[in-house]
């Protein structure tokens, strides 16, 4: 079964201008960044507005909209910003400009519920919802104007979730309230080591993603064994005494039980796995899901996705890993479907089909939780026959 989403505009849209400028998305000023405070300014150009009916679905360029069904589809800019080690993030927010519009009624968010095209897709489609009592609130919606979230980390790097509602809409006087220049200022409670902590070959990732990351281009795109004393290797470990893969490991693969012992599915397992080793330079292991679920006992009532979360963060956590420049695990491969065509198990999933489950490792105990930011990388080749799916060649040049 595939799902798709779908949405269908047939309307034209007009631009809003905020402030002049010269791009249409809006632009980070990032001031200062240090151990005690971060400091940077949001300026919104503009929006763009498409007339539907009564109603104006506002959208603002390279960011979302909150999505909470028949509520007001209010824009909402999303940043993420690195801090240091800390108990809490303190906001300190300076409205600088804004601009008011009269007699405009925001569209309401819409449902999305499926539908089967020809052939059997299944796609998602916007179903048109109206929340009476939200329309009827005489008040500012979304009500706050920005506000932190989120706070965890990827990897060793400490990040927090800045959003920002720079459009506060009231359905009664049908008035929107937009900001176009905000300033935001960042402090920490019990603030401990720097605010940029090395991920190795997460650098470049890492930098792309969070506003106040200083990269040093480190990526795993070249031999991340060059030059080294080992470089890369393969090996199977079907024992692990102490919970966690205690050899070198930057590269772990999980595959069914079975697979380990069909002479096709581990051919061509090892060649994915030299691959990796002869490519990037990681130390690979390859391990099977019986071996996982025996190496922690009934008493910890674990079901088996439990025991492979486990596995994972406790070799992200106790293992080593030579070749991704911060010691820790990078990479997870799923090598099988959740079930096998013959109808065995295979590699167990999340609920329904979440395997960034397995990626979430750290946790925080304030909140009491685990945060939503992955630690690592995660895929799954979603083989479920030994005989008719295994296309080496494929699966390598892939």
């Amino acid at each position: 079964m595939y799902l798709y989403y779908q949405a269908f505009y047939t309307y034209s849209q007009e631009w809003v201008e905020l402030s002049a400028s010269e791009s249409t998305s809006p632009q980070l000023n990032l001031s200062t960044s240090n151990d005690t405070v971060v400091e940077f300014e949001i300026v919104v150009p503009g929006m763009y507005s498409t007339a539907i009916d009564s109603f104006n679905r506002v959208e603002i360029k390279n960011h979302l909209r909150l999505d909470s069904v028949g509520f007001p589809e209010i824009p909402v800019i999303s940043y993420l910003v690195a801090i240091p080690s800390c108990d809490s993030v303190n906001l300190n927010l300076t409205l600088l400009d804004s601009i008011r519009f009269n007699d405009v009624i925001i569209y309401p968010s819409p449902e999305l519920v499926p539908d089967t095209l020809t052939g059997g897709a299944i796609v998602l489609v916007e179903e048109f919802s109206y929340d009476t009592t939200a329309y009827n609130s005489d008040e500012w919606f979304p009500g706050t104007i920005a506000e932190t979230m989120d706070k965890g980390a990827i990897r060793d790097q400490n990040v927090v979730r800045i959003l920002f509602y720079p459009v506060q809409f009231n359905p009664v006087d049908k008035e929107i309230l937009a900001y176009s220049k905000a300033k935001f200022t960042l402090t920490f409670s019990n603030a401990s080591g720097s605010i940029n902590k090395d991920v190795g070959i997460f650098n470049e990732v890492v930098g792309n993603t969070i506003i106040n990351y200083n990269s040093n281009g480190l990526n795993a795109s070249v031999s991340c064994g060059a030059g080294l004393e080992e470089s890369g290797t393969i090996k199977w470990v079907t024992s692990f005494p102490n919970g966690y893969v205690e050899d070198s490991c930057d590269y772990l693969i999980i595959v069914p039980s079975s697979f380990h012992t069909d002479t096709i599915a581990k051919s061509v397992i090892e060649s994915l796995a030299q691959h990796r080793a002869d490519f990037n330079g990681f130390s690979v292991v390859m391990t099977k899901t019986s071996s996982i679920y025996s190496a922690f006992p009934d008493s910890l009532y674990l079901e088996d996705f439990e025991k492979i979360m486990m596995l994972i963060k406790n070799t992200f956590e106790n293992g080593t890993a030579y070749h991704t420049y911060d010691g820790k695990l990078a990479y997870v491969n799923l090598f099988g479907d959740v079930e096998l065509q013959d109808g065995s198990p295979g590699i167990p999933t999340y609920s329904e089909g979440y395997d960034v489950y397995f990626t979430q490792l750290t946790y925080d105990s304030i909140a009491g939780e685990y945060d939503v930011y992955p630690d690592l990388i995660i895929g799954r080749c979603g083989v479920d026959d030994t005989t008719k799916r295994f296309k080496k060649k494929r699966l390598l040049n892939y």
